[in-house]
């Protein structure tokens, strides 16, 4: 039975010698030339992804097996090839390489499996080749491109051109901004400099851009700090009383139960019982903070001609709060014009009514009431004619008459003369 077994492995081992390879029993010849080594482009970029092909050749007629690996100064790229190649033919391989700028030497290096009978000097290629630069990968190079790291900032402009996180250096420390914990290299770090940019400031109490050195009004509520300094008010507080009001716009800025004076008579709307000063109290008056308007009527309305276009003209009226809004005429009870400036012809002598109403923006109103006397003028034009005419007539007949007179004067004074 051993004998049988025996037997059997030896069987057993001539049958798998026989199915190896012939490599494995007689050696061969790997190589690969210049020519075998191709890249998927003629132009290099920075970035862009480049396919590398090694074609290995058997120069044997005994089928071959091997690995192929490709290098890129020095480094190996990807992965070991595998190649099996039959006598006398060629097997291509590749690897994909994502290249940096610059110089690069490429390598493509063969490992036969049975290095019996291989001629190693055909078995390592190099090729030089130069990746030009493409910083930002846009497929143009960086001697073309005007924003080497495409950030939007134009390399005439960008402190870091190569650098798409980068393009501001405040404090030229060569640390851009974006990286920099104090930009402005002031000793305050940026999280707590409120003027991160300018190495003189550091706070900006106002928060309206200008550091409170340079800042005539730190706390922007107005008024100057020198002023607040001599008015007791807090320069970094804009509301020193915490009434609410800003003290720019306080008329009291340190008194916390006032912060309005309406009728600028120093005296806080709170405690004033005349807040408008219109001489009606706020408990009496329906608009306590609105000053009514003024009524301003022509002088030369309170007379007109019978027949006649008389002027009626409130156009000087004025509201010191606020603005004029409506203008409302009532003649004799029953007509009525709008306007500041209004015409009307009587036709009857004597003593006419007329009432005018305004309005401020604030609704308030104001009435004024007055009696126009309507006369004849004509009539006393015709009159005054008449009486001028004959008034002038007289003085034409006493100048004659007096003339005629001194004639006679002078006429008897001759003859007189010539008796003697």
């Amino acid at each position: 039975m051993k004998k049988i077994i025996k037997i059997s492995f030896l069987a057993l081992g001539l049958l798998l010698f026989s199915s190896l390879p012939i490599a494995s029993a007689a050696g061969g010849d790997l190589s690969i030339t210049s020519s075998n080594v191709q890249f998927s482009t003629s132009s290099f970029l920075e970035g862009r992804t480049i396919r590398i092909y090694g074609t290995v050749t058997n120069n044997s007629t005994t089928d071959l097996l091997g690995t192929v690996r490709f290098f890129d100064n020095g480094g190996q790229v990807g992965g070991d090839q595998a190649i099996s190649l039959f006598g006398n033919r060629a097997d291509d391989v590749f690897v994909d390489w994502i290249p940096g700028w610059g110089s690069h030497t490429v390598k493509v290096a063969i490992f036969p499996w049975e290095e019996d009978g291989d001629d190693p000097t055909n078995n390592i290629i190099s090729r030089n080749i130069y990746v030009l630069q493409d910083t930002d990968f846009d497929g143009i190079t960086n001697e073309e491109d005007d924003d080497d790291d495409g950030d939007g900032v134009p390399d005439t402009e960008d402190k870091f051109p190569l650098n798409h996180k980068e393009w501001v250096d405040t404090d030229g420390d060569g640390v851009g901004d974006n990286s920099d914990d104090d930009d402005d290299n002031d000793g305050v770090p940026d999280v707590n400099d409120q003027m991160p940019l300018d190495p003189n400031e550091t706070t900006d109490t106002d928060g309206d851009g200008i550091g409170d050195i340079a800042d005539t009004d730190d706390d922007g509520d107005g008024i100057d700090d020198n002023d607040e300094a001599n008015q007791g008010t807090d320069a970094l507080n804009p509301d020193t009383d915490a009434d609410g009001t800003v003290d720019g716009s306080d008329p009291f800025p340190l008194d916390e139960a006032e912060w309005s004076d309406n009728d600028s008579d120093n005296v806080g709307d709170n405690k004033d019982l005349d807040d408008d000063n219109d001489g009606f109290l706020d408990t009496e008056d329906p608009y306590p903070l609105n000053k009514g308007p003024v009524v301003e009527i022509n002088k030369d309305a309170f007379t007109a001609a019978l027949g006649q276009k008389a002027v009626f003209d409130s156009s000087d009226s004025y509201d010191e709060d606020g603005e004029i809004v409506s203008f409302v005429w009532e003649i004799d009870g029953n007509i009525i014009k709008e306007g500041e400036k209004v015409l009307h012809e009587f036709d009857t002598l004597g003593d006419h009514k007329v009432k005018l109403t305004i309005q401020d923006d604030a609704g308030e109103t104001r009435t004024s009431e007055f009696q126009v006397s309507v006369l004849n003028i004509r009539l006393y034009s015709q009159v005054f004619t008449i009486l001028i005419t004959l008034i002038l007539a007289g003085i034409i007949a006493y100048k004659y008459l007096a003339e005629g007179d001194l004639l006679n004067l002078k006429q008897l004074a001759t003859r007189k003369s010539k008796k003697k």
